[in-house]
C-alpha cells in the first residue's frame, strides 16, 4: 500500500495541506487543501489555528504517519558561518561554541540545526538556524493537541529548494524564491540544488491592508475587501480610474516599494557574502495573487520573475488547481521533504527534548505486526545489555545519563518516578519483557508453535496478490482466538480468503464477520479462527 505523506503549511491567514503518495519507485502529488483561519475574541490564536487544521483533516479524511511541518519564519533566526573543515562530525562538535557569540539567549534555551550550503576538502559554508525552545514547545503542543505528531519540523522557506530539484531542471547559478504571504515575506536564496540563505521579512499582505485602512480611514475588514476587489500594481493607471481606486493602488505601491527595498538589500548582502548575483526570481504566496505584482517585481528588481507553477510538475495529479497555484509551493515543498533523495535540506528542529518518538511509541501496541514486535524485542535486549555493561563500568555519571535516555525512549509511557535510576528502569523493562514472554508461552502451550509460525502459515495459505488484492490492518494472535482484520476490493475476495484458511488443518472454526464497505469503497473484513491443538491435528 502506498505511503501517504502530508506537508502542512500553517500560515497566519490560512492552513494549507499537500498530500503525496509514495510507492517503492515513485511518488505523486495527489491532493491540495486550504482553509482560512477564523479568528475571534473567544479563542486564542493557537486554538483558532488548531480548529482550522482539524477541520481540514476531518473534511477530507486525511490521515498519515508521515507529517512534515514548517516552523513559522518570524520566530526563526539564521546566520551563515564558514568552517575551516568539511567534516560534519567536527561541525556538530563546534557549532554550539561558534554560535554563542551570535545568540542573545542562554544556549540551553534554544534549538540549533544547520544545513551545509557548500563544502570543499578545506572548508564548508553552513546555514545555521535557531529558535527558542519556548516557541517550539507552544507550536508542537498546538499540533499534538489535535493528534498531529510531525516526523519533521523544518524552517519555512528552507524546503522550497525541493520544488526546483524535483519539479524542474535546477538552474546552475544563483536564484531566489520569494513567498509573499499574509504577515511575512520569506526569501529563500539558492545556488543550483542547494539552499544558501533564508530570511523572513515582517511585511506582506496584512501590511498592505493596514496601509489601505490608514490611508482611507476605514476598518481593517473593509480595507481587506477593497484590496482584493480593487488592488493591483499597474505601471500606469487609466485617467478614468476613480479617486478611491487610485488611493488603494497608491497605498499598495508604497508597501510593495518598501518590501522591494528589503529584498534588494538582501540580494546585495548575499552578493557580498557569497560572491554571486541573483539571476532569477520564482514568486509564490497568497499576496502574489495581486494583479501585476510579478511585472512590478521584475521592473524594480531588474530580474526575470516567474510564478512557481506546481500543478504543472510531472508528478502532479491535481485537476482544477489554478485557484490554488500561488499558495501550493510551501505545503508541497514540506511534503517533498519525505521523498527528496538525501534530504538536501537537512534542518529538522525535532531534536533533543522535542525529538520525534512516534516510531518508538508504536511499540507499546504489542504485536500489531511482526516488524514492531521484533523491534520491541531488540530494543529491550539492547537496553538490558547496555544497563548491565554500564554497571560493570562503574556507572559513570555521563553514561548513566545516556542509559536513562535510552530507557525513556523505549518506554515513553512509563511514569517519571520509574525512570529516576537505571535500576528502576531495568525493573520496568523486565516487567514488559516478562509480559511479552508470557503471551508467547501461552500460544506455544496451545499447539507448540510460535506466533511467528502462525503468521507464516497464514502468509503461505492465502491466495497470491496476483489473484486477490488485500491488505492486513491488524493481526491479533491470542490463545483463545486469532483475528485477522483488513480490507480488499470485493465481497467475493473475502469469501476466497475465508475458504483458503478453512483448508488449513492448524485452524478450526474459521468465520468471517463485520464485512462492510469503507469510505473509499474498499471492503473491510474480520476473519477469526481457533488454533487446533497439536494432538487433535495429529489424530
Amino acid at each position: 500500500m502506498p505511503q501517504i505523506i502530508l506537508g502542512i503549511d500553517v500560515g497566519s491567514y490560512s492552513v494549507k495541506i499537500a498530500k503525496l503518495t509514495r510507492s517503492f519507485k515513485s511518488f505523486e502529488f495527489v491532493g491540495f487543501f486550504e482553509r482560512r483561519i477564523q479568528y475571534n475574541d473567544v479563542l486564542s490564536t493557537a486554538e483558532s489555528t488548531a480548529i482550522a487544521i482539524q477541520g481540514l483533516l476531518d473534511d477530507h479524511h486525511l490521515e498519515s504517519e508521515y507529517v512534515v511541518c514548517g516552523f513559522p519564519g518570524q520566530h526563526v533566526s539564521s546566520r551563515l558561518i564558514t568552517f575551516p573543515f568539511s567534516s560534519r562530525k567536527k561541525i556538530d562538535q563546534t557549532i554550539q561554541f561558534e554560535m554563542e557569540s551570535y545568540i542573545p539567549f542562554q544556549m540551553d534555551s534554544v534549538l540549533i540545526d544547520y544545513a551545509v550550503t557548500w563544502s570543499t576538502k578545506e572548508a564548508s559554508r553552513v546555514l545555521v538556524t535557531y529558535v527558542q525552545k519556548g516557541e517550539m514547545a507552544k507550536y508542537l503542543s498546538m499540533l499534538q493537541g489535535i493528534s498531529i505528531d510531525p516526523r519533521t519540523i523544518s524552517v519555512e522557506g528552507v524546503e522550497l529548494v525541493h520544488l526546483v530539484n524535483l519539479g524542474m531542471v535546477p538552474p546552475e547559478g544563483h536564484y531566489a524564491m520569494i513567498d509573499v504571504g499574509h504577515e511575512k515575506t520569506t526569501i529563500t536564496l539558492c545556488r543550483g540544488k542547494n539552499v544558501s540563505f533564508v530570511r523572513a521579512i515582517s511585511m506582506a499582505g496584512k501590511t498592505i491592508t493596514e496601509r489601505i485602512s490608514k490611508t482611507l480611514g476605514i476598518p481593517f475588514e473593509e480595507a481587506e475587501k477593497m484590496k482584493i476587489e480593487m488592488g493591483s500594481l499597474p505601471v500606469d493607471l487609466p485617467a478614468e480610474v476613480d479617486t478611491i481606486t487610485k488611493e488603494v493602488v497608491a497605498a499598495i505601491k508604497e508597501v510593495v516599494d518598501e518590501l522591494l527595498l528589503h529584498i534588494r538589500q538582501t540580494f546585495f548582502s548575499y552578493r557580498d557574502e557569497e560572491g554571486g548575483s541573483i539571476e532569477g526570481v520564482f514568486l509564490s504566496g497568497g499576496t502574489s495573487r495581486l494583479p501585476g505584482i510579478d511585472s512590478y517585481f521584475s521592473d524594480v528588481l531588474k530580474q526575470n520573475v516567474a510564478y512557481m507553477n506546481c500543478p504543472e510538475f510531472h508528478f502532479s495529479r491535481l485537476e482544477r488547481a489554478e485557484a490554488h497555484r500561488h499558495v501550493i509551493p510551501q505545503a508541497l515543498a514540506l511534503a517533498l521533504r519525505g521523498v527528496a533523495p538525501g534530504a538536501v535540506s537537512s534542518i529538522n528542529l525535532r531534536k533533543g527534548d522535542f525529538a520525534f518518538t512516534g516510531d518508538v511509541e508504536q511499540i507499546g501496541g504489542g504485536m500489531r505486526n511482526v516488524a514492531i514486535a521484533l523491534i520491541a524485542i531488540v530494543l529491550l535486549s539492547l537496553t538490558s545489555f547496555s544497563i548491565h555493561y554500564y554497571s560493570l563500568r562503574g556507572k559513570l555519571e555521563g553514561i548513566e545519563s545516556d542509559a536513562k535516555e535510552l530507557i525513556r525512549q523505549a518506554l515513553p509511557d512509563a511514569p517519571p518516578k520509574a525512570l529516576e535510576g537505571t535500576k528502576s528502569g531495568l525493573a520496568v523493562l523486565k516487567s514488559r519483557e516478562a509480559s511479552l514472554a508470557d503471551r508467547m508461552k501461552k500460544l506455544e502451550e496451545l499447539r507448540g508453535v510460535s506466533p511467528l509460525e502462525v503468521l507464516k502459515t497464514i502468509s503461505e495459505k492465502v491466495p497470491p496478490r496476483t489473484e486477490i488484492k488485500f491488505d492486513v490492518e491488524k493481526l491479533s494472535i491470542a490463545p483463545s482466538r486469532t483475528v485477522l482484520s483488513g480490507y480488499t476490493d470485493s465481497f467475493e475476495a473475502v469469501d476466497r480468503l475465508k475458504q483458503s484458511l478453512e483448508k488449513v488443518k492448524m485452524f478450526r472454526g474459521v468465520t468471517s464477520g463485520n464485512v462492510r464497505k469503507g469510505v473509499k469503497d474498499e471492503v473491510k473484513f474480520d476473519i477469526s479462527f481457533e488454533l487446533t491443538p497439536a494432538e487433535e491435528e495429529e489424530g
